[in-house]
């Protein structure tokens, strides 16, 4: 508006100063009529400029209020903040408050296998390959573990990747509540309180793999119901009703398998199924005490002593029973022999030095194989001791020489018409090279298999011999295990 004005001023005193002056020449008009027009444009190009200021500062005060009153209502919809990040063991996702909680781990076992066998004296048909080696992923894991609403009310889940054909599935499901501050049970699929060997977490074993004589006895993981409690500071009790030592394991576990592999027509069945309708067994029951006389149950979880680490003193015991399946048609009818497994034993670590021994025997009661079995008993019976030494070095690392031997006897079991030994012995030395303790750590070893056996644990680098074999046979493992 103000630019009409002044265009109104300066025509009305341009016409004046024509008419008060001489006739100006029609070039000179032309030049003061461009002039005009020059600071006409100017006058109205800082007019728009204002209001385009204001015009903009009208339109971003808007845009901040609008973004406030958004963000406003965005928080107030949101029940509590959540927190997240990585507590020196584990990552994890909390709420504010605490109630829920989600801890996410990870496992990974990178290995290098060479088993080397003989098979002296075999036919031609029989012969097997002498030297087998290559890579592995021995494990991959990752677990997802933590509590729903109360911190009593607990859940874990890990999914595993099979190291044969890169499958998932979870072999660990449990659901738990804390009873009182000593009592805790949990239901699911996990490992039966049974042998300590087995129950120490593959990230904390003192060797590459557990020894051969727990892959004999084990129950492993097992589906059912279990109480844990803390009776004092230094006695834990544990019990358990389960579906039969590898009810957990997968759809076609048997229940004694390595064992199988090793005596005469051993028959004591394998369930086709997790579903319960499918398990080798009418009842089993685990039962476990352990009493640590010196040190924690942080220190019970591992097989090896750190240097500085404080005495850790224990004894344990353990045992698990389990009635054959009855009742069935067919197959499953053979899969009736009833089981009882136990064993004692004990720990000791201080400063670096760790050493560990264990007794396991077993009975069974046959209803099943060859008909000269049927109705006797079958008793084998095994013992392990280990121990080793850790390290300090400069850099905070440290390495660890370890020794491992094991004694197996089946009783007068194995196939009498074969070469394979009733009694098997077994050496594994090693060492293990921490960087991060057990998260980041290198471990190789030997295994020393000194009697001929008809079957084996491929995951343990140990292979079945031919008939006929007489030498000993070697397994040399070297692994890289990494935990997040």
């Amino acid at each position: 508006m103000k630019a009409h004005w002044l265009l109104a001023t300066l025509a009305v005193g341009f016409i004046s100063t024509i008419a008060q002056a001489e006739a100006p020449s029609q070039e000179q008009m032309l030049q003061q009529i461009q002039a005009l027009r020059a600071e006409v444009a100017t006058l109205k190009a800082d007019q728009d400029a204002e209001w385009m200021s204001e015009r903009r500062a009208e339109e971003i005060k808007a845009l901040v209020h609008e973004v406030l009153s958004d963000a406003e209502t965005r928080a107030s919809l949101m029940d509590s903040a959540i927190t997240a990040g990585h507590n020196g063991k584990n990552f994890f996702l909390a709420s504010e408050d605490g109630s829920f909680l989600m801890k996410i781990a990870g496992q990974i076992q990178f290995r290098y296998v060479a088993n080397f066998r003989d098979d002296d004296g075999v036919s031609a048909g029989d012969k097997v390959d002498e030297g087998e080696a290559g890579f592995v992923l021995r494990r991959t894991k990752l677990q997802f573990s933590g509590h729903i609403a109360d911190p009593k009310l607990k859940y874990a889940v890990q999914l595993a990747v099979e190291r044969d054909d890169n499958t998932v599935i979870a072999d660990k499901i449990t659901i738990g509540y804390q009873l009182t501050d000593d009592l805790y049970i949990w239901f699911g699929e996990d490992k039966a309180p049974f042998l300590r060997e087995e129950m120490v977490s593959s990230k904390k074993q003192l060797a590459v793999e557990r020894s051969f004589v727990n892959e004999v006895f084990t129950a492993d993981k097992v589906q059912g119901v279990a109480l844990v409690w803390d009776a004092t500071d230094n006695l834990r009790l544990q019990a358990m009703i389960h579906d039969g030592s590898h009810s957990g394991d997968g759809s076609t576990s048997a229940r004694l398998s390595v064992l199988d592999s090793l005596v005469d027509d051993s028959t004591n069945g394998s369930s086709s199924s997790k579903d319960f309708d499918d398990d080798a067994v009418d009842f089993a029951i685990a039962a476990r005490a352990d009493w640590v006389i010196e040190g924690s149950w942080a220190q019970w979880k591992d097989f090896t002593s750190f240097p500085g680490e404080e005495r850790f003193i224990y004894v344990g015991g353990a045992i698990n029973y389990e009635a054959g399946e009855t009742g069935a048609s067919g197959s499953a009818a053979t899969f009736t022999d009833d089981i009882l497994v136990w064993t004692v034993d004990a720990g000791f670590e201080q400063d670096g030095w760790n050493a560990y021994v264990a007794y396991i025997g077993m009975s069974v009661e046959r209803d099943s194989g060859p008909a000269a079995t049927v109705g006797s008993d079958f008793d084998p019976w095994a013992i392990l001791v280990q121990g080793g030494y850790n390290i300090a070095l400069d850099n905070g690392d440290s390495i660890e020489p370890f020794a491992r031997w094991e004694h197996l006897n089946l009783d007068d079991n194995v196939d009498t018409s074969s070469d394979f030994d009733d009694e098997i012995d077994l050496l594994t030395v090693g060492v293990n090279w921490y960087h991060k303790k057990h998260a980041a750590k290198f471990t190789a070893d030997v295994v020393v298999v000194f009697d001929p056996i008809d079957g084996g644990s491929s995951g343990l680098g140990i292979l079945p011999d031919a008939d006929g074999t007489v030498d000993e046979q070697v397994a040399l493992r070297a692994q890289y295990q990494l935990l997040f």
